[in-house]
């Protein structure tokens, strides 16, 4: 029966696809959240600024416009922030996923090979019956002559 010599390699290799696979989905639900989050950010800004051009029509306070302005400040800082993380967390993304192609390159690499010496050890043991059967046949032919 055929054993390939590297089945230990290609097991971890498979162990280390199925981690990297996990940690991938976790960068991509990471990044899904980190973009939800700034999209919200956004949301927040534009309905501050909607209800702050609301209330201008109406006669507002100086320190309720200043108090409004910071916010929307603030908030600008928050979006910038969070705009980061998510640019962060892209790269992120972009590196597990090219550890990943990695991995399953190799993996595929050490399949190719175990595949192709199962193919020629399956080609040796035909190549030994055929000599085998050829073996008999000639002592047969040789025993009736």
């Amino acid at each position: 029966m055929y054993q390939f010599k590297l089945e230990a390699l290609l097991n971890h290799r498979r162990h280390q696809e199925e981690s990297c696979q996990k940690e991938f989905a976790k960068a991509r639900r990471r990044l899904s959240n980190e973009r939800e989050e700034l999209e919200r950010k956004k949301k927040d800004k534009q309905e501050s600024l909607e209800k702050l051009q609301a209330k201008t029509k109406e006669s507002l306070k100086v320190s309720d416009i200043r108090l409004h302005m910071n916010y929307l400040q603030q908030l600008s800082k928050d979006i910038e922030d969070q705009a980061l993380r998510v640019h962060q967390v892209v790269k992120l993304v972009d590196q597990k996923r090219h550890e990943l192609i990695s991995i399953v390159q190799k993996r595929k690499t050490l399949e190719i090979i175990k595949h192709k010496e199962n193919l020629a050890y399956q080609q040796k043991l035909i190549q030994d019956e055929r000599k085998s059967m050829d073996e008999i046949a000639s002592i047969r032919h040789a025993r009736q002559m």
